[in-house]
């Protein structure tokens, strides 16, 4: 009985893939500008789990009165006043369940949001994605986005084990089952 020898490429990746068959879509290829091995794409599937909501319309309320800057009133602006927030200062937590798969069968870490909302229902977040299958770590993110976005990209800025002194970006799209398709391109 003869053995099959594994792809060279396969072997120079092994130490990021972990166990492929149970882990995530890594694909090797040039992103971002790196070449060869250098380079790495994770596609993942997200789900919401859960999500809390902080809106801070009580502080607004009592600054309005109790203002450490005085209660000088200046002529109001001509705008109308949205009664729908998010609106500046508000927060908002996300967790989600990772998937390495669009049917959401295969589970391969979680994911944590911390949004700060500012002006135009536009947040700032910061993002951790936890990667328990295959390449065990965890890659950090941050960036902006609307409210109302159906899709929308991250900066990846860090992360552990395998990800450690990775760079690029995450994209986010719709994808079935209410899920978001997550597509990490590292170098």
């Amino acid at each position: 009985m003869r053995l099959k020898r594994p792809h060279p490429l396969r072997r120079r990746l092994a130490p990021l893939l972990g166990a492929a068959a149970a882990g995530a879509a890594f694909v090797a290829g040039s992103a971002g500008g790196a070449s060869g091995a250098d380079a790495q794409k994770l596609t993942l599937y997200s789900i919401a789990e859960q999500e809390q909501y902080v809106n801070n319309a009580d502080d607004r309320t009592r600054g309005e009165g109790n203002n450490p800057f005085g209660n000088y009133k200046d002529v109001t602006p001509v705008a109308n006043k949205s009664s729908v927030g998010p609106f500046p200062g508000d927060e908002a937590l996300f967790s989600f369940n990772l998937y390495t798969d669009p049917g959401l069968k295969k589970r391969a870490g979680s994911a944590i949001f911390t949004c700060q909302y500012n002006f135009d229902k536009n947040a700032f977040c910061d993002a951790s994605f936890q990667v328990a299958a295959g390449s065990k770590g965890t890659l950090i993110a941050s960036g902006s986005f609307n409210f109302n976005a159906t899709q929308f990209t991250l900066t990846v800025t860090g992360g552990t084990g395998p990800f450690v002194g990775r760079k690029g970006t995450v994209s986010e799209t719709p994808s079935r089952n209410h899920a978001q398709k997550l597509g990490f391109e590292l170098s």
